[in-house]
């Protein structure tokens, strides 16, 4: 930065500052001002924070409070919105782990009605087994019972159709 910018930049006056730079010059200021094309002289940052005046550097100082300020004021509320956000979600996830628990308590009752249910149809298909069994045994019992009768009846018959016709009833 030039003294006229740094001058301009900072509503300070031309003789001001370069009564400072050369009552400073050869001390505080050396090895920071370069003279340029055209006579100006360049400033480095340490040049510049030296020339400037106290009042102006607290106004700086000021104004980077205020920023800061600023900054940490968002940051709040951010910081106040991020806890709403977590609370919220925490308490979300409060009510999905009660409810997890009353799931998890109702698949337990289904598992264990399942469970009775899957004995009793154990119990009942071991129960028609057995009738199914005894059912086949009486089938047979009857079946035979009925090849016997037929058998009866069979020579029954031959024996009537032995006997001549007049000796028979009711013809």
């Amino acid at each position: 930065m030039t003294v006229k910018e740094l001058c301009s930049n900072y509503d300070l006056k031309f003789q001001t500052v370069y009564k400072k730079i050369s009552h400073h010059k050869d001390k505080e200021l050396a090895g920071h001002i370069k003279k340029v094309k055209g006579g100006s002289l360049e400033l480095d940052d340490f040049a510049i924070d030296f020339l400037l005046p106290t009042h102006v550097k607290v106004m700086q100082a000021i104004e980077e409070c205020e920023g800061i300020a600023r900054e940490n004021a968002e940051l709040q509320d951010k910081l106040e919105s991020a806890e709403t956000d977590a609370e919220q979600a925490n308490e979300r996830l409060s009510k999905a782990l009660a409810e997890n628990e009353k799931l998890l308590a109702e698949i337990d009752r289904l598992t264990s009605n399942l469970s009775e249910k899957d004995k009793e149809i154990s119990e009942l298909s071991e129960q028609l087994e057995a009738e199914r069994r005894t059912s086949k045994q009486a089938i047979e019992e009857r079946d035979k019972r009925i090849n016997e009768l037929t058998e009866k009846n069979r020579l029954l018959t031959e024996k009537y159709e032995a006997v001549p016709k007049i000796f028979r009833k009711n013809q």
